[in-house]
């Protein structure tokens, strides 16, 4: 006769043993009371959630939590591709594309959008990234423009953008720069 050895998790032990008849005594296989519920549930029934509404930076009276005072303020948002020689350009939320051995200015707009951040793409190394600069949008939203330069053997397909500011907070504009 073979036998295999089966590892159960304490709970389902447990479970099993009280589901058989045993656990007859005041305290579960696993060393936990029965009935009890703990010094914030001492009747040991369910007990509905407690909803707590803080904003930032507050505090609350008898429960233990955290707020973080701020959170990151960068978000790529919309994203465009334009020539070099000309001025303007538009961005959209689904992003652009650049052909193989060419390059373009790409722009992207969104809440906190310098012209200081580090600028990376996804991918294999076959995109260039230079004239990093700050413009802002005619409706006032913050962007950050560059020249990417596409290898002629550039892998084809979807790249992530990647933003860095000097706090180390990050966004992307995940696979919204294509290469073709």
């Amino acid at each position: 006769m073979n036998f295999r050895l089966v590892r159960i998790a304490p709970t389902l032990l447990a479970l099993a043993w009280i589901a058989c008849g045993g656990g007859g005594g005041s305290t579960s296989p696993v060393g936990t009371p029965t009935g009890g519920g703990g010094p914030t549930n001492p009747g040991g029934g369910i007990v509905d959630p407690t909803t707590v509404g803080v904003g930032a930076g507050q505090t609350t009276q008898g429960v233990d939590i955290t707020v973080p005072t701020t959170a990151s303020g960068l978000n790529a948002e919309v994203l465009g591709v334009t020539e070099i020689s000309g001025g303007g350009g538009s961005a959209s939320s689904v992003g652009a594309s650049i052909a193989r051995g060419s390059a373009k200015r790409v722009l992207i707009f969104g809440k906190g959008m310098r012209g200081n951040l580090q600028i990376s793409i996804s991918g294999p190394q076959d995109i260039t990234i230079s004239n990093r600069q700050a413009i802002t949008a005619t409706d006032d939203t913050p962007g950050v423009m560059f020249t990417a330069t596409v290898s002629g053997a550039a892998t084809p397909g979807a790249r992530t953008v990647i933003l860095r500011d000097s706090n180390e907070n990050i966004t992307t504009f995940t696979g919204g720069l294509e290469i073709r």
